[in-house]
């Protein structure tokens, strides 16, 4: 049988979209998951591109679901790349892609233990399991 953190991570990423969760918690770990994976397959900077004008997960709204799951120092990773990545131009942006996605140092493992220390302290955050 997998754990708690298994069972909220694996139901977050049943979700179709943010508004379909139930409570906050899960609200957020989708939207971090799903900004995490576009950040592993292209690049902070790439990430906050196609984020720029998202409807569903908008930049703001990503840095926020960090900042709710404790992950401040990728969430600020974030925040700089999108205030970066607005006066940047096409040539500007491929000379800062590097250094942009050199910031975001976030690993799976990361966003697990930050998943287990909001279930333990805020469980009322996630829909029971």
């Amino acid at each position: 049988m997998s754990s708690p953190t298994d069972a909220v991570w694996n139901r977050a990423l049943d979700l179709e979209s943010p508004a379909a969760a139930e409570r906050p918690g899960d609200a957020a770990l989708l939207t971090v998951l799903t900004f995490h994976g576009l950040v592993m397959n292209g690049g902070l900077l790439s990430a906050v591109e196609l984020h720029a004008n998202d409807p569903v997960y908008p930049a703001d709204a990503v840095v926020e679901a960090y900042r709710f799951l404790g992950l401040e120092s990728a969430a600020g990773a974030i925040d700089n790349a999108v205030l970066e990545e607005r006066d940047l131009d096409d040539d500007a942006k491929e000379a800062a892609e590097e250094r942009i996605d050199e910031t975001y140092v976030l690993e799976d493992e990361d966003i697990e233990q930050a998943l287990e220390v909001t279930l333990t302290n805020d469980p009322d955050a996630f829909a029971p399991l």
